[in-house]
This record gives C-alpha cells, structure tokens and sequence, in this order.
C-alpha cells in the first residue's frame, strides 16, 4: 500500500478501516527505519573518509614536538649532572607553562561549550 503523501496526518483515517490504518502506520514506521538507516550509512561512510585525514593530521602535528623532546633530553643528557638538573627543571617550566596555556584554553571552549548549550 503506498502512502499518500499529500494527506495530513488527521486526513487518512476517516473512511478507512483499523487494519488500513495500522498497515499505513506500520508502512510509514518501515519508511523512517529505513531513511534513519540510510542516515546512518551516509554518516558511517563520510566519518570513515574523514577519520584517515583527521589521524594523519594529528599525527603530523605531535610528530615534530615529539622530536624536539627527543633531541631536548638528549642534548641535557650530555651535560654534567648538576647542568642536567638545572637543564631539567627549567625545562619542566617550560611545559608546565604550556600545559597551563592548554588548561585555559580548555576551559575557555568549555566555557563556550555551555553558553551555546544554553542559548539552545
């Protein structure tokens, strides 16, 4: 039985029987299975595009801080040990203050996060 779509929900059941209209409701529940399927699919296809671009991005970009560790504690390791203490901590400075520069820009987004929730 195809559904007519030009008629409102009200207009299909007047001059139709209980089994016409359980067989449109189960039709129509079978049309928006398959378009939330469908939906599904398309979004499962275009996250499986995007996910090899994503990783290969984020990849790239922890590469070259994941050298320059690297290189940094070679290089302190070549010094004598008091030099390797004063090297290390001051070092430690160093990213503790970027770590605090991506703790405030976390909660900056989070912040943001929350006024757009509510603005919803």
């Amino acid at each position: 039985m195809d559904y007519d779509h030009e008629n409102t929900l009200e207009e299909p059941a007047k001059g139709m029987c209980s089994d016409q209209v359980a067989d449109m409701a189960k039709q129509t529940l079978k049309t928006v299975k398959e378009i939330l399927e469908k939906a599904e699919d398309t979004t499962q296809r275009a996250l499986e595009r995007a996910a090899p671009k994503l990783q290969k991005s984020v990849d790239a970009s922890m590469e070259a801080p994941a050298k320059g560790f690297t290189v940094t504690m070679k290089s302190i390791e070549e010094a004598t040990m008091a030099d390797q203490v004063k090297l290390l901590r001051a070092y430690r400075r160093f990213l503790a203050g970027q770590a605090d520069f991506v703790e405030a820009k976390i909660k900056v987004l989070e912040g943001k996060g929350q006024h757009s929730k509510q603005a919803s």
